[in-house]
């Protein structure tokens, strides 16, 4: 074959190669321009194919489904759910996402359509019958209704016989069935009339915690920083009848909270069968003098809380449950303090140490007496100062200290510190040894009595 012939073969192959790699290239209509079909709903999905991604397929086909689900509307069609959606804090947008997401997550029947891939991105399209998935979605809501309204009944059937614990349990655990479907009306029968259900449930819910009262027995208190209380804390909680009975409830999960202040305590109690609860404080550890301990109702124990919902912690935190409050008069503890301040060996006349640490106590809430009788604590402090060296006409001098807090209610010590070598300089050793006892006394307020006060606080 001619030189000339091999060359025109050539080119020829090349040119029609070429031709087939542009025309597989080539995108479909539908990566162009976005399909409309009104019996179905669309979702197309891209993700960029690399070494490091390999996993766009799987990408791809996520991005498509989130683009379907996009396009199922999601309204808000309860006036309670709305408002139950302000006032948890969430906003609407945060609502219809969760839905969204729960939407997604509950698609099934979708079609592959097509997909299509270059050397740089990778396309799928699926599509979704409208008609089929509003079938699915009734069937669905269907069963959840039905559901929802078994259990709807039993709180009924337990609020009529005033077992409000198990009332308030039921009532809860039916809106998990239908709160997927919570944008939507959910009208059904119950007892003969139609209702929108979810709506009923948070109505019924709510006014059953309104008829629930808990009351503080001996709500103003007397404490001290860093003891128990005398008595525990006692809430009585009654349910109030519609022809004005009270009745004590029994079982009821109560929560028990600092609002101002805090302390050791049992945060989580039930109510016996008189309907008192009892939480123990076992030792304040704030130093405000006007301290508040809350009693409310503990909502989130009716609810598996490992697997609750965003909405359903947005219900429960729309429901205004039933509340009391302990105030608290905190007075500090008594102290007194035994000092022995040596300069050079002689006690001195004014001493630098023991006011400071007693300034610095009072604002802590403390008060001090003159015999160690009826003190709750105890402070010795050992302080003695000696000379450095004279340079340059400046003399030196240096502080050691001791100093230990005994409780006087346990015998035990419960704080042990020392300062050493703290130094002082002057024109002259009296002076530099002063100086030191100043700044001793100033080291003991900013370091030593904080230190002390965690420790009592423990």
């Amino acid at each position: 074959m001619k030189p000339s012939t091999i060359m025109k073969w050539t080119v020829g192959f090349v040119l029609i190669t070429t031709t087939c790699v542009v025309a597989g290239d080539k995108k479909p209509d539908w990566v162009k321009i976005r399909p409309i079909n009104a019996a179905y709903y669309i979702g197309i999905g891209v993700a960029p194919k690399s070494a490091t991604n390999r996993d766009y397929t799987q990408i791809a086909k996520d991005n498509a489904l989130n683009d379907l689900a996009s396009q199922i509307t999601v309204n808000i069609s309860s006036e309670v759910i709305r408002q139950m959606v302000e006032k948890s804090g969430m906003v609407d947008e945060d609502f219809k996402s969760h839905i969204r997401s729960t939407t997604k997550a509950e698609l099934e029947d979708y079609e592959l359509v097509s997909t299509w891939e270059d050397k740089l991105e990778y396309w799928v399209y699926y599509r979704l019958s409208k008609a089929l998935y509003q079938e699915q979605k009734q069937a669905k809501i269907n069963k959840a209704i039905s559901l929802s309204l078994d259990m709807f009944g039993n709180a009924r059937s337990y609020e009529k016989s005033d077992d409000i614990e198990k009332a308030i349990l039921f009532y809860l655990q039916s809106i998990n069935p239908i709160e997927k479907y919570a944008n939507e009306p959910l009208e059904t029968e119950f007892e003969g009339s139609r209702i929108f259900l979810m709506n009923e449930i948070y109505a019924s819910t709510q006014q059953l915690l309104g008829k629930i009262e808990l009351k503080a027995l001996n709500a103003n208190r007397t404490a001290k920083i860093g003891q128990a209380l005398a008595q525990p804390l006692e809430v009585s909680a009654i349910f109030l009848e519609a022809d004005n009975r009270e009745t004590a409830i029994a079982n009821l999960p109560l929560k028990f909270s600092f609002v101002r202040g805090s302390g050791d305590f049992i945060d989580k109690v039930r109510t016996d069968r008189l309907g008192i609860a009892r939480s123990q404080v076992s030792k304040i550890t704030a130093t405000d003098k006007i301290q508040m301990i809350k009693a409310d109702l503990d909502i989130y124990s009716f609810v598996n809380q490992d697997s609750t919902s965003f909405l359903l912690r947005g219900i429960l935190n729309s429901l205004a449950v039933p509340t009391t409050k302990f105030v608290l008069n905190v007075s500090g503890l008594s102290a007194y303090i035994e000092a022995e301040e040596l300069h050079f060996g002689e006690r001195l006349r004014i001493q630098h140490i023991e006011p400071a640490l007693k300034r610095s106590l009072s604002a802590k809430g403390f008060i001090f007496l003159d015999t160690p009788t009826n003190a709750d604590l105890v402070f010795k402090i050992d302080a003695e100062s000696r000379q450095g060296a004279e340079i340059y006409g400046m003399c030196s001098a240096f502080v050691n200290m001791n100093i230990s807090v005994q409780d006087m209610v346990t015998g035990d010590e419960i704080y042990k510190g020392s300062l050493h070598d703290i130094k002082g300089v002057d024109l002259d050793y009296n002076k530099a040894g002063l100086k030191a006892f100043e700044n001793a006394a100033k080291k003991v307020s900013d370091s030593l009595v904080p230190d002390i006060i965690r420790r009592i606080q423990r």
